[in-house]
């Protein structure tokens, strides 16, 4: 898993490329904790390249939404491919996040 954090000027963008399994869900929560930590603004996961997400991976989508919610800021995710989609409606996460196209 690769993880591409960039500062826009509508907040942070965090670009996930490859599949978020347990390993990786560690990775990017070593990644993210920084950005969280002034996370009053809008935050970004685009998951175009991520063809994968497992419960831990979505363990870690539900802890980056709690912190940004805690402290004002928003997250969205978007570019959600079929497979991942699939997943997020399973388990009903995609009545929770903001997924955009």
């Amino acid at each position: 898993m690769e993880i591409i954090i960039t500062q826009e000027e509508k907040g942070i963008v965090a670009k996930l490329n490859g599949r978020l399994d347990t390993v990786a869900a560690q990775q990017i929560s070593d990644a993210v904790a920084p950005v969280l930590e002034n996370a009053a603004g809008n935050i970004v996961l685009d998951c175009e390249d991520m063809p994968f997400i497992s419960s831990s991976g979505l363990r870690i989508f539900l802890k980056i939404r709690k912190e940004v919610a805690a402290q004002g800021g928003t997250m969205k995710v978007k570019n959600v491919n079929p497979d991942v989609m699939q997943v997020f409606k399973m388990t009903k996460l995609d009545e929770i996040f903001d997924i955009v196209d």
